[in-house]
């Protein structure tokens, strides 16, 4: 009986679907609406990508209008306040700004013409060559001190001078043979003027220099454009004059002038004339490969922001030269940890000068000398940064 229930239900069950079969085939019944939701499964993906395509295509159009009204608008309010000086200066600020970046490619596609050797180290005597003019003289002035003090008795300093002098003028000088110079010495017995009138000709050959120092005016150190050609042709010049089997090149980084100086205007304030020497010696170096860089000019940057160092107009005794003492202590500290010390492995520190009298404007004495030597020690760890720690 049981079988005879089972076989009578799936016989319906069977019926049942030939009839949902026909009503399918009819439109009718649940069929079609699973083939309509089927469908919608189907067709969704297509509308939807239809619409979300549509919706993109809208948003782009609305986006670009609102930008390019957007961007008319500022253009028009920017004219609209635009005056005759104001396009100039934005066009000069403009250009300047493409020529820096053409000359930071072009420094970085250049390799630099010079291979320099390192300094000498412990040698028996060292002799170094200062071409330059009456910075020259200010950075080397105290160095007999400092050497007296210490015992170095095997250093000699020759400064070829001529006030004023430019790169280009040298070698306008060599190249002529023109007598305008004059040569001094300074070493522990002090300083000693070895000739009135010579020529750069015959003090580059007079001597086996282990050192040459070249400086740029001071006024056109801020200048690249104005290094070369000429401190690669006064290179060349030395090369075929010396008598030295190894010479190492250096370059001194003059300072900025005082606040109120007139000459100033070129650079409108002393910190940009800061900034422009350290750019100009950092082109100099990566085009030249003179890599022993003097720099004078951040440590007197360092010592103006010392309140204990504030002597005279900002270290100067007239707005561009140094201070007698504190300023050419300075000076010759710089020089001295640049050059000297890594030569023969010494240290300023060990340096205890008194540097004039005590009626002297910006004596060196127990007060002062650690900040003095502090401010040259910290620019010659970093040469185109003030430091933070010079007061300390």
């Amino acid at each position: 009986m049981n079988k005879i229930i089972c076989i009578g239900m799936l016989v319906m069950l069977c019926l049942q679907g030939v009839a949902q079969t026909k009503k399918t085939a009819n439109g009718k019944t649940m069929v079609v609406r699973r083939t309509t939701v089927v469908t919608k499964r189907t067709v969704p993906k297509t509308t939807t990508n239809a619409k979300t395509s549509t919706t993109t295509a809208q948003t782009t159009t609305t986006t670009k209008p609102a930008t390019t009204k957007t961007s008319t608008t500022a253009k028009t309010g920017s004219t609209a306040k635009q005056t005759p000086a104001n396009a100039a200066a934005a066009k000069e600020k403009a250009q300047a700004e493409e020529q820096a970046q053409k000359e930071l490619v072009a420094l970085q596609q250049t390799t630099p013409y010079l291979c320099n050797p390192p300094l000498p180290y412990m040698p028996k005597k060292l002799d170094v060559l200062f071409v330059g003019n009456s910075f020259s003289i200010d950075t080397s002035s105290a160095l007999p001190e400092i050497l007296r003090s210490m015992g170095i008795n095997n250093v000699n300093v020759y400064v070829l001078y001529r006030g004023g002098c430019s790169m280009k003028q040298h070698y306008e000088s060599f190249k002529n043979g023109e007598m305008v110079y004059e040569l001094y010495r300074y070493n522990s017995q002090g300083e000693q003027q070895l000739e009135k009138t010579t020529s750069i000709g015959d003090v580059m050959q007079r001597f086996p220099y282990d050192v040459v120092v070249w400086q740029q005016y001071s006024l056109e150190s801020g200048d690249y454009s104005t290094y070369e050609p000429y401190l690669s042709k006064l290179i060349q010049a030395y090369n075929i004059t010396k008598q030295a089997a190894r010479t190492t090149f250096a370059f001194n980084e003059t300072w900025a002038y005082a606040s109120n100086f007139k000459n100033l205007t070129k650079y409108k304030t002393q910190k940009n004339m800061w900034k422009s020497l350290c750019t100009s010696v950092r082109k100099m170096k990566q085009a030249s490969g003179i890599d022993v860089i003097i720099p004078c000019g951040t440590a007197v940057q360092n010592a103006r922001e010392v309140e204990a160092l504030k002597v005279d107009n900002e270290l100067t005794r007239d707005g561009t030269h140094i201070n007698l003492y504190a300023g050419r202590y300075l000076l010759a500290c710089t020089f001295f940890e640049s050059i000297i010390a890594p030569c023969l492995n010494r240290s300023i520190r060990e340096d205890n000068t008194v540097y004039g009298k005590p009626t002297d404007v910006g004596q060196v004495n127990d007060t002062n000398r650690q900040l003095l030597q502090n401010c040259a020690r910290l620019a010659v760890a970093n040469n185109y940064e003030i430091s933070e720690f010079a007061g300390q």
